[in-house]
């Protein structure tokens, strides 16, 4: 189980490493002046493609877009108790909290995407599974562990379970609006109750769960009611994990 207090630690992590990247970007912009200094960023960035260029305004394109990912996961993140509505005692409910917590990973994820696509350098608006895959291998992470599927026995979702496949989709993909590698990651965790095993299914199940809840299919009455909650915070902080992975590398080892 995620608590408050290992999300806290994540962002405390994010934090570190980026100051530590950060200096060997160098302060105050120094590669702006140092032609050096962005052959060095370059050096680093072909870790994880290449093609990445030496050229002073690509990097400034790269630090700019790392930057925007970073403080998008980082505000993510350090979004104490997340809840996203209001009622007449100006009090969050359970509705609320479940709200946020979809918004939080929202916010994560967006952070995620920038900072995988710029340092794998790929224009493709969407991360798909071949990029995510390559992207966690560069990040040599630890073995995943599991993530539990939710309880098929909550009677809101067992209801949604019993009900009958539509043109090859289960009854919650069709609800979700969801297809392709998002249908077949929600209906193997959800459907099928398999667990999540490995890094690139906790990506693939996060960038689903996000696109139904940007898109509006995933409310958060679902979310309670499938069981959702922790799972979704389990997600946030696995995509944290991975980002601390992938800076680190960018970072001399002593």
């Amino acid at each position: 189980m995620i608590t408050k207090n290992s999300l806290e630690d994540i962002s405390i992590q994010l934090e570190d490493i980026w100051r530590e990247l950060w200096q060997v970007f160098g302060f105050y912009e120094s590669w702006k002046s140092e032609p050096a200094k962005c052959k060095d960023i370059q050096q680093r960035l072909l870790y994880f493609n290449q093609s990445h260029s030496e050229n002073l305004e690509y990097i400034c394109d790269v630090i700019q877009a790392l930057s925007k990912g970073f403080y998008l996961i980082k505000s993510g993140l350090e979004w104490e108790e997340p809840a996203v509505g209001h009622n007449t005692n100006n009090k969050p409910n359970d509705t609320h909290r479940a709200r946020g917590i979809q918004w939080q990973l929202v916010m994560v994820w967006g952070g995620f995407e920038t900072i995988t696509k710029t340092l794998i350098k790929t224009h493709k608006k969407h991360l798909e599974p071949e990029i995510i895959q390559e992207f966690i291998n560069k990040c040599n992470l630890s073995e995943y562990g599991s993530l539990t599927p939710p309880d098929s026995n909550l009677l809101d979702l067992e209801r949604w379970l019993n009900k009958p496949a539509c043109k090859n989709q289960s009854a919650i993909a069709n609800f979700l609006g969801i297809e392709n590698g998002d249908q077949k990651i929600i209906e193997h965790w959800m459907v099928q109750s398999h667990p999540i095993s490995s890094w690139v299914e906790a990506v693939r199940l996060a960038k689903a769960l996000r696109n139904a809840t940007s898109h509006g299919a995933l409310s958060a009455t679902k979310v309670k009611e499938w069981g959702l909650q922790k799972p979704i915070i389990n997600l946030s902080n696995n995509l944290g994990e991975i980002v601390i992975s992938s800076m680190q590398k960018l970072i001399p080892t002593t």
